[in-house]
């Protein structure tokens, strides 16, 4: 079995290959570009396939992301044909991948929680082959997180009269335009730098998929969609300073996207990652959907 960098041409088996072992998370064509190509640090030098009779049987997928505090590497993407599991061959491709990521200096690496273009921000427990194979080569569960769903089909997301209110207390809320990018961009950097490249997606987006609270003509608030596998009903990031937050901001802005993401035809909103679950149970009556477990390895220099 012969193992070797991804190509352009081996788009379609890894498609395929992908939605037959990869049950939970299916993936478009569309999808599968944004989560490799599309990334601004996707390198092929930390690509893997393994090809058995002409035909890509794995595939595995690393990254760096830039600009964090932590040298940190990302697993991103990795999967083995369901006849070639057990194997060896996703453990193969593991250590493959780590060593590019050690040539690159990182400290630690985590799995498929590489934020801001990630597909799940963690390892789903149901894939237990996957659990198994990290768990033998070193990993350790650091947490756990969450994803919700909403289910749009039956409620109403009018907030006009929750905007009046706000706004006799000073407050607009609005979609945001183009000429707010650099204020978003000093916004975010000063308070959720994390998010900045999220925002700046979500302004390439028609509508722009970005709402905005501001007082005395200063953002205090935003909320997001569409900025991270898009076209799936993908809401967030989304924050309101510390000393407004408690006004009702925050579940305006969350309506305003939830509203145009069930207008695009979405019955549903996934919300991922979640840490105010009580938040989104409240105002969008979503419910918890998918646990994630969380691994990271450290890497030794």
């Amino acid at each position: 079995m012969k193992m070797r960098m991804l190509k352009e041409a081996d788009i379609e088996d890894v498609l395929g290959l992908w939605n037959r072992t990869v049950a939970h998370d299916q993936l478009t064509p569309e999808l599968l570009e944004e989560k490799i190509w599309d990334d601004e640090d996707f390198s092929r030098e930390l690509t893997r396939v393994a090809v058995h009779d002409n035909r890509v049987v794995a595939f595995g997928m690393a990254l760096v992301r830039t600009g964090q505090p932590v040298r940190r590497g990302y697993i991103k993407m990795l999967t083995v044909e369901r006849k070639f599991q057990n194997q060896g061959i996703g453990a193969r491709i593991l250590r493959q991948l780590e060593a590019g990521l050690k040539k690159q200096d990182v400290d630690t690496v985590r799995i498929a929680e590489s934020a801001p273009n990630y597909l799940v921000p963690g390892l789903d427990p149901r894939y237990t082959t996957a659990l198994v194979m990290l768990q033998k080569n070193g990993y350790k569960r650091i947490g756990e997180t969450w994803n919700m769903v909403a289910d749009m089909s039956s409620r109403v997301f009018d907030t006009r009269d929750e905007e009046q209110q706000l706004a006799a207390k000073g407050f607009e809320i609005r979609r945001a335009l183009m000429a707010d990018d650099a204020d978003v961009q000093r916004f975010l950097t000063e308070h959720w730098p994390a998010w900045k490249h999220e925002a700046r997606r979500s302004m390439l987006n028609y509508p722009i998929s970005l709402h905005l609270a501001l007082k005395d003509g200063r953002i205090v608030g935003f909320a997001a969609y569409d900025c991270n596998n898009y076209n799936t009903g993908w809401f967030g990031p989304m924050g309101t300073l510390e000393q407004y937050r408690r006004a009702g901001i925050g579940r305006v802005l969350l309506r305003r996207c939830l509203n145009d993401l069930k207008e695009q035809g979405h019955r549903h909103a996934t919300i991922p990652w979640v840490g105010p679950i009580a938040f989104y149970l409240r105002h969008a009556g979503a419910e918890i959907n998918r646990v994630f477990y969380r691994f990271e390895k450290k890497i030794l220099r």
